[in-house]
């Protein structure tokens, strides 16, 4: 009797391996046919961005990293941070975004690109130079661009004039701090630092006006020039 038992559930046991196993022979193929679909431009023979398992009732999704963190300068936090990002748009769950989803997702993390902006900076990582869309790998890759690319002084400039309507030349403290502040990664106490090394400044000391001379207004040009230094 306890044998028949047994091999009633070995054989229960066989017949859901082979429903999972099927199950996610179905996914591999519709994923291959929707993503020939949606990202004609990337090569067909391009490895997996993701790892899907079946469930009977569910279906789990993991982004394969093929890229050096390290290497990239993202740490693990920074890293748990920008693959929830990727996973916001990532709607499908196929590991690529469309260059639409890109220019959204660029715009959480505080750019403003437009379409062709976006396609120009998608092409700095991506192999699909049709639809410009970017893998996750890509993305990482993307966001370590441009986390270490160096603003140029009239890119800085800019910046500080949209704060400056009347292109006076100066802005507040306040304006300053803001601009800062919607940079990611600058911590509160170098812009502080920033700040005290600016009023230290042979411009700020001189004969100017009161508040030039209390640091109670910044100067953009000349802090842009300090920090070219």
């Amino acid at each position: 009797m306890e044998d028949k038992e047994i091999k009633e559930v070995d054989d229960d046991n066989q017949e859901e391996e082979k429903e999972e196993e099927n199950d996610e022979k179905k996914l591999g193929n519709s994923t291959s046919n929707l993503l020939e679909a949606l990202h004609g431009g990337r090569p067909k023979d391009e490895e997996p961005h993701v790892k899907k398992s079946a469930k009977k009732n569910s279906e789990k999704v993991d982004y394969i990293v093929s890229v050096d963190l390290e290497s990239l300068g993202i740490d693990e936090d920074e890293f748990d941070d920008l693959q929830s990002l990727f996973q916001l748009f990532d709607r499908d769950k196929d590991g690529i975004l469309t260059i639409k989803e890109t220019v959204m997702l660029l715009r959480c993390l505080g750019l403003k690109p437009n379409l062709d902006q976006a396609k120009a900076m998608a092409a700095m990582v991506t192999c699909d130079m049709t639809g410009f869309s970017i893998s996750f790998n890509e993305y990482l890759r993307l966001i370590s661009i441009q986390r270490r690319a160096e603003p140029d002084e009239e890119s800085l400039i800019e910046v500080f004039q949209t704060f400056d309507p009347a292109n006076s030349g100066h802005i507040g403290e306040n304006e300053f701090r803001k601009i800062m502040k919607s940079k990611e990664g600058i911590p509160d106490e170098d812009i502080e630092e920033m700040l005290e090394e600016y009023k230290r400044l042979e411009i700020v000391s001189g004969d100017n006006d009161s508040t030039v001379s209390t640091g109670e207004v910044i100067l953009y040009k000349e802090f842009i020039a300090m920090l070219q230094l």
